[in-house]
């Protein structure tokens, strides 16, 4: 049985890049696409494909203006299975510092900032949605599909993925950082690469960057599905270093859950907008209430305490 959660503010987080380059190898496949049951904020019953119950809670907003073309539509939004502090899976027994967006299957509920801003956004502006965690390389092609309707992954806003997604306003500017070993005294710059190993997540701005160096600093590429395995790679020594979003590292290292790693360099390029996707020309009502709902909670305060709950100044 699905659960469409009533309207509250609940905490519970592209494949548009190719493996181009030939020093890059596949660590594993990407795992399949995994449904999971979520929020909601819609006055009236609808009528969705599974059987749903509506817990109590806050009514949603009434009124904006982008939801006025809202039919209804309980719309499938992918987050990232595993991306701490933007979507965070419990385990059992254990709870999350706020609330929770609840899943109907074994993937568990999930909390973080994607998650609870999403959730607030749907709040506000009187939408149904189902979340939809999946490995981060296997969101754009479910969008393209048809599969999923929306992402909140903590997706940076490219070019290249602009020419497959439409993207919403930025919800978050999210920089990368290079991490090693926290024993590792042998990089600390980017000359200092030269005959080492990148391990990267696959689909990910992070794995771009080190294919488009990796001739001109002078190191190899291995491509992993997910963040958890390309960073037990450089905490048991397969990979020198790794490419992440500096405040999901960041975020990991400070509460000891990768107590192994440490930021040797903490500014990658640029830093690019996190931003809320849907296929190209497709589903522009759901990214409207999006953009209209992310302005609001950022007026009225809501997004600044989510911010605060995960990242510190």
């Amino acid at each position: 049985m699905s659960l469409i959660l009533a309207p509250t503010l609940i905490v519970s987080v592209l494949a548009g890049c190719s493996a181009s380059s030939s020093s890059t190898t596949a660590a594993t496949t990407t795992a399949g696409t995994t449904a999971a049951t979520t929020t909601a904020a819609a006055t009236e019953a609808v009528t969705t494909p599974a059987e749903t119950t509506a817990e109590a809670g806050t009514s949603a907003e009434a009124g904006t203006s982008a939801n006025q073309a809202y039919d209804g539509t309980v719309y499938k939004i992918a987050c990232d299975a595993a991306y701490a502090p933007f979507s965070i899976q419990l385990e059992a027994g254990t709870t999350a510092p706020g609330k929770v967006v609840t899943t109907a299957n074994d993937m568990g509920d999930y909390y973080g900032i994607d998650v609870e801003l999403l959730d607030a956004i749907a709040e506000y502006e009187g939408f149904q949605y189902e979340l939809t965690p999946m490995d981060f390389s296997a969101i754009i092609p479910a969008l393209i599909s048809g599969t999923i309707d929306g992402s909140i992954a903590g997706m940076n806003i490219t070019d290249e993925r602009k020419e497959k997604v439409d993207f919403s306003d930025g919800y978050y500017a999210s920089g990368s950082a290079l991490v090693v070993n926290k024993d590792n005294t042998d990089i600390s710059s980017f000359e200092d690469l030269n005959g080492k190993v990148a391990a990267c997540k696959e689909g990910t701005t992070g794995m771009t960057w080190s294919q488009d160096n990796a001739d001109k600093y002078g190191f190899t590429v291995t491509v992993y599905p997910d963040s958890a395995s390309m960073m037990l790679a450089v905490a048991n020594g397969q990979a020198d270093f790794l490419i992440e979003d500096y405040p999901v590292i960041s975020y990991q290292i400070n509460i000891g859950e990768q107590a192994d790693l440490k930021v040797a360099i903490d500014a990658i390029g640029e830093v690019p907008q996190n931003g809320f996707a849907v296929a190209k020309g497709k589903n522009a009502t759901l990214l409207a209430m999006f953009n209209e709902g992310l302005a609001a909670i950022r007026e009225n305060g809501t997004y600044d305490k989510i911010i605060a709950e995960f990242i510190s100044d």
